[in-house]
């Protein structure tokens, strides 16, 4: 089979991967805490190597002749500090530095987030809506009399004039590690740590935006749109030029 089907539906693949994946953070602008997403692309030759070895010795660039095809061979986040927008809500959490918040997802356990637009629910836990209780610096469900309360910078809940609990703000060793389970949730494979005081700064009546650019999404989304419309009339043509080559080609009589 000719091999410029393959390159021609690799690209077609990434590249509607590549615009489900903007398409997300597009829509996901308003989301408090959204880190902003996108694909990494290699040739097949690449990623081959790098899942049979991290040896130089074993693993080789010469693989043979072939078509180098794209491949969507990772995800990245970009886990840069997104603005802090000012809510004037007192159950509303902003981090400025490092750390994440730590939840207790409904479906998935322990996640991580950075988003705080926490709400107290009727049973008086600190909840974050949608996804599950936020827990304190002993990994337990926060519970308090009500949303009326003060958050010291290092994440002490003041209420009625005495410390009530604290936030459990978690980092991680390294976040390229960090497993997406949500729209800015992640899970740690490797564990995650307490933050160290020093590290983050929580800022009450805020919330941290998304690290979205709309400027910069919009203009790759309408990149990726014309190279997978190239791709498939590409494909179109290839499978245009076969028919004739099977039908008319060395035809007799």
């Amino acid at each position: 089979m000719n091999r410029g089907f393959y390159s021609a539906a690799a690209g077609l693949l990434t590249g509607q991967k590549a615009v489900n994946v903007l398409a997300n953070n597009v829509s996901n602008v308003n989301t408090a805490g959204f880190k902003n997403q996108s694909t990494i692309q290699s040739s097949f030759s690449e990623y081959l190597i790098a899942r049979l070895s991290d040896s130089n010795k074993i693993a080789s660039p010469d693989i043979g002749t072939g078509a180098y095809m794209t491949v969507n061979s990772a995800q990245f986040s970009d886990f840069t500090q997104g603005s802090i927008e000012e809510t004037g809500r007192s159950v509303d959490v902003a981090i400025q530095g490092e750390g994440f918040f730590l939840v207790q997802s409904d479906t998935d356990g322990e996640v991580l987030t950075r988003n705080g637009q926490f709400e107290v629910n009727e049973n008086g836990n600190l909840i974050l809506p949608g996804v599950g209780r936020v827990l304190n610096s002993n990994k337990q469900p926060i519970t308090l009399t009500g949303s009326d309360f003060t958050l010291s910078s290092n994440g002490r809940i003041i209420q009625n004039g005495a410390e009530k609990d604290a936030l459990y703000i978690a980092t991680v060793a390294n976040k390229n590690e960090l497993t997406q389970v949500g729209n800015g949730f992640f899970q740690s494979p490797n564990g995650f740590q307490q933050a160290a005081t020093g590290v983050y700064s929580l800022i009450q009546g805020s919330i941290e935006k998304s690290n979205t650019d709309m400027t910069t999404e919009m203009s790759q989304i309408i990149s990726r749109q014309n190279n997978f419309q190239s791709c498939s009339q590409v494909l179109k043509i290839m499978d245009r030029i076969s028919e004739i080559s099977a039908n008319q080609v060395g035809k007799v009589g």
